[in-house]
């Protein structure tokens, strides 16, 4: 039998309810999810952390097209659905309020 020794964690209320959660989901102590996410923790290296950092630059300069195709979509979508009386109304609308301001 192996010995053990004793960890003291300091967390937060939020945090050991989330704990005590999670055990009494399982139906073990709090100390046992502490020793699973333990052996469950894996440091990557860096290597992934390189792929990830490509992954990430290539989102993040492909998310403003994204998001413009998506406004440019969702228009289209308002136009088709919108009568165009509808449209020409609130367009009227607009124009005069911002001739108001």
């Amino acid at each position: 039998m192996s010995t053990s020794a004793r960890l003291m964690v300091l967390m937060s209320p939020e945090e050991r309810a989330a704990l005590d959660v999670k055990a009494r989901a399982l139906g073990v102590s709090a100390g046992e999810i502490v020793r699973r996410a333990v052996q469950a923790f894996e440091i990557g290296s860096e290597e992934e952390a390189a792929e990830l950092r490509i992954l990430i630059d290539a989102f993040n300069e492909l998310h403003p097209e994204t998001l413009r195709i998506a406004d440019e979509c969702h228009r289209k979508v308002v136009e088709a659905l919108v009568p165009s009386s509808t449209r020409e109304t609130a367009a009227r609308r607009r124009k005069t309020e911002a001739a108001r301001s």
